[in-house]
């Protein structure tokens, strides 16, 4: 497990710049599908079985991150967040920049605390405060390929805490994106799997809204990541999902207190996925998830409507550089979605 995940955990692919994972994820696939293919705008597509229904699932591969905005003649970055990035989590970041002929190391730098006023002192830092300092002159980036619109990820490798726990970078969603890639290997469909590894999810859905439209499913499932609130400063009512109690089937989601622009789950999925699990023996969570969505609210809208659902991994920190999930979830995320590839679908 810990091979791959950490592969494509430290794998480099901010939204619009997914190849790196991207290359990972195809070359992972190789022999355990019928065909893989990529459309224009970076989806990769994984093709296995030949059943009457056809089902969609998807993971995306981007993850949020920065992008070179401008750089001043001593060689300081100033950057632009892509994605649902907090301010907070940035300073004094450990960054990669990937230069077109060289990936360069920097960390994201601000004024000293010593010399901010009494003020200053007590606000947070916002981004536009901050810069990445490479230690080279404007010049020396140019050399390597790097300038306006280069791609930045935080440098962070996945370790592995105690009780079953990891942490790394960008589990949301390359959890998904491992949960997807063991099930193709594992399962022998009953249904048509048209497996879609998505784009730019982070900043709008944008790689499952064409997806979705080329592929046409009967049945669509997202894989994601979702908040777990087992931790402190975090009350149970608030976000009542724990690491380590099974993959949450998700019932909605979408932005708080109106749960707008997200996931109304189809109820026939919702307890097909339910009935599936407690026949797997797999613990689950149910989850009414608020401050966010995932590519399956894409989904549901395609063409004339597709019923469509989500499965999700606890997640603590999400969109934060150190992800924590557990590997149990992880494994049963994958029992789960094996047993959907090879169950037939009698509702629809």
């Amino acid at each position: 497990m810990m091979e791959l995940l950490k592969k494509i955990s430290e794998a480099p692919g901010v939204s619009g710049f997914e190849y790196g994972i991207s290359e990972i994820i195809k070359k992972e696939l190789q022999g355990f599908v019928n065909k893989i293919e990529e459309d224009r705008f970076g989806n990769i597509y994984a093709y296995k079985g030949n059943g009457e229904k056809t089902i969609m699932i998807t993971a995306h591969m981007d993850e949020i991150g920065l992008i070179v905005k401008h750089i001043d003649d001593r060689g300081f970055i100033r950057f632009a967040k892509i994605g649902g990035v907090p301010d907070h989590v940035l300073l004094s970041q450990r960054v990669i920049i990937h230069g077109k002929y060289k990936k360069i190391y920097g960390v994201i730098g601000c004024k000293a605390i010593h010399i901010m006023k009494e003020e200053e002192r007590k606000q947070l830092v916002t981004y536009d405060k901050m810069f990445i300092d490479t230690g080279l002159s404007k010049e020396q980036l140019e050399k390597y390929g790097i300038g306006i619109g280069t791609p930045i990820t935080i440098e962070r490798d996945l370790v592995e805490l105690e009780n079953d726990l990891i942490v790394g970078r960008a589990m949301d969603d390359r959890a998904g994106c491992y949960i997807l890639i063991e099930a193709l290997k594992k399962a022998n469909p009953v249904n048509k799997i048209i497996a879609v590894f998505t784009v730019q999810e982070e900043v709008g859905l944008r790689g499952a809204t064409i997806s979705s439209y080329n592929v046409k499913p009967d049945i669509g499932i997202a894989i994601d990541t979702t908040i777990a609130g087992d931790h402190p400063e975090v009350s149970e009512s608030e976000a009542p999902v724990k690491i380590g109690n099974g993959p949450v089937i998700v019932v909605a989601d979408g932005r708080r207190e109106s749960l707008g622009g997200g996931l109304l789950a189809n109820s026939l999925i919702v307890n097909w996925l339910i009935e599936l699990a407690n026949k797997l023996g797999i613990k689950y969570q149910l989850g009414v998830l608020e401050g966010g969505t995932t590519d399956a609210a894409a989904i549901q809208l395609s063409r004339g409507g597709i019923p469509s659902g989500c499965i999700s991994i606890p997640t603590r920190y999400l969109h934060t550089f150190s992800e924590v999930l557990s590997k149990r979830d992880l494994e049963s995320g994958i029992k789960l979605i094996i047993g959907l590839m090879e169950s037939k679908i009698s509702f629809l």
